[in-house]
Formats: structure tokens, sequence, C-alpha cells
């Protein structure tokens, strides 16, 4: 098979040489006071164009560009509903989630959802809630790996387990150097290769080669295997309830999205932010370009044994010396603006709300940098593990999703818009949502075709009401902070 020419490998090498440089340079510039601010919190002055370029590459990673182009292969212009998914769940809490949370973060300097959980129920319900979404957005992190190993495997001659350890020690150098700040700065520039790369070059390119939407009308109308790769709805109404339970909540529980609010200058920038990124980031723009990737390649290599290897082949057929190494740069570009920040998400949670709460609450900055680096390089290497393992990159980012959502997606509801919510509701759901979803996917293999996710959310939603309404607040539980409207309400649960 072919694979990519010298100049094209020499473009990528500058590349990984650029990221590298970035996060060195935060490390050596952002010393003493501030510095753990600076690794976990992004110094909290991030602006509009970084806060919208770093949200977007996170959530557009290489578990979605890649697979999407698989999506497109097998599925064709349907599959692009996937990441549309994505883009309402971040309009929606770009208005529901992050004025509230962002408020919250300014006054209390929290960082983490294990913090938010913490105050507004208690420590136990904040540490089950930092060890749930900590669990599952490291197992994010594999699906990225996997999709950064398979990209380097097939366009530049590599073995997957080579390719998969080379892509996982580039993420883990810049971002051990640097933190979160290093990760939202390498994001922008990730950002715009990526939107170039894909936008700009890939999508144009195939367009001519296959003759235009009337080609692609033209070849999959003439055969009933590929007539519905053109129909919108084609996608199984069982399959895309369960796309939009796995991930329309993940917007309101995603460790990226938490730490964006959290760094972003202010309420303002936050909102906007996320909402671009919804519309019209995600939504038409990348659905609609990495689906039409897939069906480029369903057009122009249909024996393709790999689906998910749509993508790369399609660099490698389509594109001349020198863009290919622009593009291939882009699709890694989007692998590792994800898995730097979801393997962000777990090492701020380990520092955070394990480390300094329970370990050694009286650590300095340059204490909690050092177990950060620490933990960065430790959870990245079994990241790169997982990866190794698990070779399917939409199997694993789903379940990942899954997981993190049927816990706790209503938990956070409550949290945020429901008074009555209790500790205890608060915890039970968050167990017995996320149990459900593990019962019933890896371990039930969903039973009758239905995902792990929708007895999850049905789990988690029946115990956090009815736990609720049998339980009373707590001494611990802070209700004034997130429901400052009604001033009686503390005092009522007192008595």
């Amino acid at each position: 098979m072919k694979i990519l020419g010298t100049i094209d490998i020499l473009v990528m090498i500058l590349y990984f040489v650029i990221l590298l440089y970035i996060g060195y340079k935060i490390m050596r510039d952002k010393k003493g006071e501030g510095e753990a601010e600076s690794f976990l919190a992004a110094d909290r002055n991030m602006n509009l164009l970084q806060t919208t370029a770093s949200t977007a590459a996170t959530d557009l990673g290489g578990g979605f560009s890649i697979a999407m182009g698989g999506l497109g292969f097998t599925l064709g212009i349907s599959g692009s509903w996937l990441i549309a998914v994505s883009g309402l769940s971040a309009v929606f809490s770009s208005f529901l989630l992050v004025p509230k949370v962002k408020k919250w973060a300014d006054k209390t300097k929290g960082l983490t959802i294990g913090d938010l959980f913490t105050q507004r129920f208690d420590e136990k319900t904040g540490l089950i809630a930092a060890l749930l979404i900590g669990v599952s957005w490291f197992a994010f992190v594999g699906g990225q790996i996997i999709a950064a190993g398979k990209l380097v495997a097939a366009t530049m001659g590599f073995d997957l387990t080579t390719a998969i350890i080379l892509a996982g020690a580039v993420v883990l150098a810049y971002t051990v150097m640097g933190g979160l700040k290093a990760v939202i700065i390498t994001d922008v520039f990730q950002m715009v290769i990526l939107f170039v790369g894909i936008i700009f070059i890939m999508v144009p390119i195939g367009l001519v080669k296959v003759g235009g939407w009337s080609g692609m009308v033209e070849q999959f109308s003439a055969s009933a295997e590929t007539a519905n790769l053109l129909n919108w709805g084609a996608v199984g109404w069982k399959t895309a309830i369960g796309w939009f339970l796995s991930i329309f909540p993940v917007w309101f529980i995603s460790i990226a999205a938490f730490q964006r609010i959290v760094a972003a200058r202010d309420e303002g920038t936050a909102t906007k932010g996320i909402f671009l990124t919804g519309i019209p980031i995600e939504w038409p723009l990348f659905a609609i370009g990495t689906t039409l990737v897939g069906m480029f390649a369903r057009m122009l290599m249909p024996g393709l044994a790999d689906a998910e290897l749509a993508t790369p082949n399609m660099i490698l057929t389509l594109l001349p010396v020198g863009i290919s190494g622009i593009v291939v740069a882009a699709y890694i570009a989007a692998v590792m603006s994800t898995a730097d920040s979801c393997l962000m998400g777990p090492v701020a949670i380990f520092v955070n709300d394990v480390y300094k709460k329970l370990i050694n609450p009286e650590a300095n900055d340059r204490q909690l940098v050092k177990v950060g680096r620490y933990a960065t390089l430790v959870l990245g290497v079994l990241a790169i593990y997982l990866a190794y393992s698990v070779p399917s990159i939409l199997s694993i980012v789903l379940f990942a999703y899954t997981f993190g959502a049927a816990g706790l997606f209503f938990p956070m509801l409550g949290l945020l818009f429901w008074k009555r919510t209790t500790a205890s509701g608060a915890f039970f759901s968050i167990i017995l949502g996320g149990s459900a979803a593990i019962i019933w996917g890896p371990i039930l293999k969903n039973p009758l075709g239905f995902s792990e996710s929708y007895l999850g959310w049905i789990v988690s939603f029946l115990a956090l009401v009815i736990v609720s309404l049998l339980t009373e607040h707590s001494v611990d539980e802070d209700i004034d902070t997130f429901f400052p409207d009604d001033p009686t309400f503390s005092n009522i649960i007192a008595k």
C-alpha cells in the first residue's frame, strides 16, 4: 500500500516539533506562584478564540474524525447525525449549563466536576462523581490513541503497535510539560490545521474526484446495496436513539467542556465558545465533511476491509505530495487535541479530588504540579496500553460516553435545576445508573438490541427521583450558591 513521501513526513515532523516547543515554552515560562493554576486551569483567562478552538478541537478529535469516515463508508450521509447530536448538546449546554457552572467556578475557584458535586452535595458524592467521570474520560483517551495509531500506521508504514506508542508519546510529552495551558494553546493551532485540512482541502478535492454530488447519486443509486448511503434517514431508529442517549448528555458532564468553562475569561466567553462549537462548527461543517470523506472512499475503494481506515486511505489516494502531509497532520491534530484534553481531565481529578483533598491538603503549587506531571505520565502510559488492547475506535468512544452519561447526566441536571435533589439521591443515581450501563452492555451484551444507555438512563433517573423524595437534605449541602433566588430554602431544610 502507498505510504507518505519524504516531503509529507517532513511536514508532519515540523508539526510535532511545534507542539513540543509550545509545551516546553509554557513549562519554562510558568514557574513558582500560579504554576498550579496554569497547569490545571490555564490561568482562567482564555479568550473567545482560544475557548472556541480548544473546545471544538477537543470534541472533534480522532475518535470522531476517523470513526466518522468509517460511518460514512458503511452508513452514508445518515452517519452525520452522530456529530449532529453532539452539536445540539453543545447548544443546549451553552444556555443551561455554562452560566451556572461559570458563576460557581469564578466564585469558589473550583476546578473539577468533583468540586462541583462536593460543594452542592457532600464529599462522598463528589468523590464518586469525580471517579466515574475520570474513568470514563480515561477510556476516551484510549480511543483517541487508537485513532492516531491507525492513521500513522496506514500512512507511514509502521505496524499498529509502534504507531500507537509513537502517537501516545507525543501527546504525553507536551501535556506533561505544559498542562492545560499547553493543551488549550496547542488546540488553537490544531483546530486551524484540522479545519483547513478537512473542510478546505480534503472535501473539495474528494468532490472533484467523484464527480460532485451528482456523481455520488448516480453511482450509489445504481446498486440496491448502496442506495441507502444517500438517505438521511437510513440509520435505524434503535441506533439513532442509542446515539442520542449516549451523546446528548456529554456536554453536560464533559471534563473537557468543564475545563474550558473554568478556564474561560468570563461567562460570556464560555457561553459563546461552546455555542459556536455546536453551530456551525460541529453541525454542519464537520458532521457532513467527515462523513463525506468516508462516502468518497466507498466510491473509490469499495472493497476496503476496515471501514475506519477509509480516511487515511483517502488521504493517500487523493492528495498530491506535500498536501498529504498537511491533511495527515490535520487528522493527527484532531486526535491529539482530544487525547490531551481527556488526559488532563483525569489528571486534574486525581490531583484535586484525590491527592489534595485526601492525601496532602497542605500541598503547595510546586507539589501539585509535580504530582500532576507524574499522574499525566502514569495515566498516559495506561491509556496507550488500553489503546493497544481495544482496537476499535468507535466502540471505546461510545462506551466512554455511555458510561459517563448513564451515571452523571441526571445527577448533574438535579444539581443545577432541581432543589429537591438530595446528596443520597445523587449518590445512588450515579452508582446505579453507571452500574446498569455496564451490566446491560459489556456483561449482558445489549439484550433485545438496545444500547446500554437505555437502561442506564432509566435507572439513573428513577434512582435520583425516588431516593431524593425519600430522603432529606444533609447539613453539608450548599443550596443557596446554586439557587440564590430562594433565600429561605436552606432555612427550611435546616429545620
